[in-house]
């Protein structure tokens, strides 16, 4: 019976899809597509601890905001730091993605780091059920993004992704629906934001906001060869004068920033390739590998790493929504579903089963 009004509920519940992370929270709705990307941020008032808002109006408060007025980003490394937050946060998503009242509350599935513990994914199931969800699933950022990216996963073939998020860094190795060999680093696009304010700071004595450093990241980012583009100009506020004041910032200095914590990300991704089987690295050189999350758009890093590692490496088209466009994928078709999360059947299941095996085992002898 439970088995009955799981099949109802799964046709006829809304279906979202979210991509919880860092920086960015992409989220899709079943027969809308994309429903929208918001920044993974929140204002809160400092004296009574109420939310103002969420997303993009939270992120445009960042380093404009009085005293009683605090913006928080509540996940860290693509994990939870703030509990209470993060439910705010899911809520105000969910409302936004349903837009109005559903006769069933929606399944949702959410895409989480490998590195996530339990502690964390319930966490997150207490987040997204407090905000309104029927039930909730989880599904590995690695897989999901495989899925999205059109990688066949659940073929008997290696297949390899990188995908490189705002918190974390998921690499993995797939083949029949499963991770063979993974990694996951909590280090993405973050972290060379936080270099580059770093370099700008110790080698030029000025002083950038987070959203200065990501805008020179995408602006002048690259990693291998320098990309030829023309100096970008920035204000920020020059620690040696003690003024503000406006800077050209050339391609090299931003590409000598990021360099270091892209090499670790190289590193990692050799590593996985080392330690995995010998016939699945062959079909990871006859295919290649993939890159995905808003780390994959950075100038030069997709040709460098198939130089060093004597791979065709290709960028996933949209790779910043891979991840919540493959759960969306995972979530509406059945036969994939019911692959990667099997149900145990009931008792009376199992026999309804044996009957039909023995019933068309002996229809095939018959038939000899």
């Amino acid at each position: 019976m439970a088995a009955v009004f799981d099949s109802l509920y799964a046709r006829l519940a809304p279906e979202i899809s979210i991509d919880l992370g860092t920086a960015n929270t992409p989220v899709f709705v079943r027969g809308h597509g994309l429903r929208f990307i918001e920044p993974t941020v929140v204002a809160v008032d400092t004296n009574s601890g109420e939310v103002l808002t969420v997303g993009e109006g939270a992120s445009q408060m960042v380093g404009r905001v009085p005293r009683n007025i605090t913006v928080i980003k509540p996940l860290r490394n693509g994990v939870i730091s703030n509990y209470k937050y993060t439910e705010a946060l899911v809520r105000q998503l969910l409302d936004r993605a349903m837009r109005g009242r559903s006769l069933f509350p929606p399944r949702v599935i959410v895409g989480v780091p490998g590195s996530a513990t339990d502690v964390e994914r319930k966490a997150v199931r207490e987040a997204a059920l407090g905000a309104g969800a029927g039930k909730v699933y989880f599904v590995q950022q690695a897989i999901a993004a495989g899925v999205g990216a059109g990688l066949p996963i659940m073929e008997p073939r290696g297949s390899m992704i990188v995908d490189i998020g705002g918190g974390t860094t998921e690499i993995a190795v797939l083949s029949l629906g499963g991770l063979v060999v993974a990694r996951s680093l909590k280090m993405g696009g973050n972290r060379l934001d936080d270099t580059i304010v770093a370099h700008m700071r110790t080698s030029r004595g000025v002083s950038i906001g987070d959203r200065t450093a990501e805008q020179l990241k995408i602006a002048l980012g690259y990693y291998g060869r320098p990309r030829g583009k023309p100096p970008e100009k920035i204000v920020g506020q020059d620690l040696r004068a003690l003024r503000p004041g406006t800077f050209e910032v050339r391609e090299e200095e931003i590409g000598s920033a990021v360099a270091e914590p892209l090499g670790e990300i190289v590193d990692a991704v050799r590593s996985v390739i080392e330690v995995t089987p010998p016939e699945l690295v062959r079909d990871i050189s006859e295919d290649g590998f993939v890159l995905a999350g808003g780390g994959a758009a950075i100038a030069g890093l997709a040709e460098t790493l198939g130089l060093v590692l004597s791979m065709r490496v290709r960028i996933a088209d949209e790779p910043m929504l891979c991840v919540a466009r493959g759960a969306a994928q995972i979530l509406s078709d059945a036969r994939l579903f019911d692959a990667l999360y099997p149900t145990r059947q009931s008792r009376i299941g199992r026999w309804l089963k044996s009957i039909r095996f023995g019933m068309s085992e002996s229809s095939s002898y018959s038939s000899r």
